[in-house]
């Protein structure tokens, strides 16, 4: 039985219609919508049957590691074979190199994988290749190639364990007229490439573009279909790479993988909290330190504050790396519950190392260097601060301030500011309850 169903569909975010639009209501793009005619085959078969969970066989050896460890870790593990994963990102970010140096790992382990570049040729994939010192390898091949017909036979040719598509948006079908990079044809070859790797328990990883949204080219259509999306972030202006889990069918999205852009490609940073701070000892006015939480990993930054008499009309605020929302609400807390005169004084903000904070728990931090680098008097050394901040100048309790502390320990820390009730299992550092904003500032800066 076959139905036939004519629906529009824009071409700039996916938008379905069942009539023609000349402006796309979820978008607001003129003129892309594009009919697309399906044919949907409804069939049945006698032999398929539904199974118990205890007949379902499990497998011993689910993942493979990609010989990469930050990737391993954000991916839960390694990759789980016939997994799909999508590897998103700012153009220049270094997707393109990470995908090489896992393409090479696998290779150099026994695997059989197939590079497909359908925005580079070989002679540049050459050249990357030799800045990352890969050298030859028995199982690593690359095809330049975006036709999904001809990337089809050689699949049925070669077999890979593994295959990379770079990237799935320069990939298109020639039955169909749809340019490259449209909705359409985005959905069709990742439909494609999903049916392969289930049929025959092959991994792939695809590539795609960010928009100028900031979101994923074919967003929604891409983020369902496969297994595991993968953001890869960074200031191009630092060499600061981190790699987030936004969605995963088989583990958590907790963990971050931590990398630094270097002349010769990636490098790993396990132990990314030195990668942060300077020196434990340092006493410097408006410099705090504050110990994140980036999934399941803490990390120890620097949050650095200045604090200066403005000579504007309206005075400045400038925050880099810190929710602009949020400290102005602090600062609005400091102004009330403490009698601070911020109005005729502009502030700024930087976190260490490029690192965005986005978290509640950072507020005393922030609070602490504000006042700090108003007051021109240092902070404690060796002291890190956590709290959350309520509109009532309250400190409120966070989440994991065990992992916390344990790493503010590690790393040589001494003391810690913390919320009621949090601070009394830690043998291995002092800490400080405070349930007052008011309490810090008087413990600290003596009123």
């Amino acid at each position: 039985m076959t139905k036939e169903k004519k629906i529009f569909a824009c071409q700039e975010c996916g938008y379905l219609s069942v009539r023609w639009l000349g402006k796309c209501p979820s978008c607001g793009a003129w003129n892309s919508f594009y009919e697309e005619l399906t044919h949907q085959k409804v069939s049945f078969n006698e032999n398929q049957k539904p199974h118990l969970i205890s007949e379902i066989k499990s497998s011993d050896s689910i993942r493979v590691s990609t010989t990469i460890g930050e990737l391993d870790r954000t991916l839960g593990g390694g990759i789980v074979e016939g997994a799909v994963v999508l590897l998103s990102g700012e153009p220049g970010i270094g997707k393109s190199t990470l995908v090489l140096l896992v393409a090479a790992g696998l290779s150099n382990h026994g695997k059989k994988v197939l590079y497909v570049s359908a925005e580079e040729s070989l002679q540049q994939i050459k050249m990357r290749a030799e800045r990352l010192g890969i050298k030859n390898s028995e199982g690593l091949f690359f095809l330049p190639e975006n036709e999904l017909k001809a990337i089809g036979n050689v699949l049925e040719s070669i077999i890979p364990d593994t295959l990379i598509i770079d990237s799935i948006q320069m990939i298109y079908d020639s039955e169909f007229e749809y340019p490259f990079g449209s909705v359409f044809q985005v959905r069709r070859v990742a439909q494609f490439l999903i049916e392969w790797a289930k049929k025959g328990n092959h991994s792939v990883f695809l590539i795609g573009h960010i928009t100028k949204e900031g979101s994923i080219a074919g967003p929604k259509i891409l983020e369902h279909l496969v297994d595991v999306v993968l953001y890869f972030e960074g200031d191009k202006l630092s060499n600061l790479r981190i790699l987030r889990s936004m969605k995963n069918r088989f583990g958590s999205t907790d963990e971050i993988g931590v990398f630094r852009m270097d002349v010769s490609g990636l490098i790993e940073i396990p132990d990314s909290s030195h990668l942060f701070i300077n020196n434990i000892l340092a006493t410097h006015p408006g410099l705090v330190f504050f110990p994140t939480q980036e999934g399941r990993r803490t990390i120890l930054v620097e949050i650095q504050s200045l604090v200066t008499t403005s000579y504007l009309g309206i005075p400045r605020r400038t925050f880099t790396g810190l929710d602009y929302n949020r400290v102005n609400l602090i600062l609005a807390v400091l102004e009330k519950k403490l009698n601070m005169n911020l109005a005729n004084k502009d502030v700024y903000f930087n976190v260490s190392g490029g690192l965005k904070i986005t978290e509640p728990a950072a507020d005393l931090a922030i609070a602490v260097a504000t006042i700090s680098s108003c007051r021109d008097i240092p902070s404690p050394s060796e002291t890190v601060f956590i709290g959350e901040i309520a509109l009532t100048g309250e400190i409120r309790p966070v989440q994991h301030i065990t992992s916390r502390i344990k790493e503010a320990a590690r790393l040589g820390f001494k003391q810690a500011f913390v919320p009621i009730g949090c601070g009394d299992s830690f043998s291995e550092i002092k800490t400080m309850e405070v349930g007052w904003l008011g309490e810090v500032s008087h413990t600290i800066f003596k009123g």
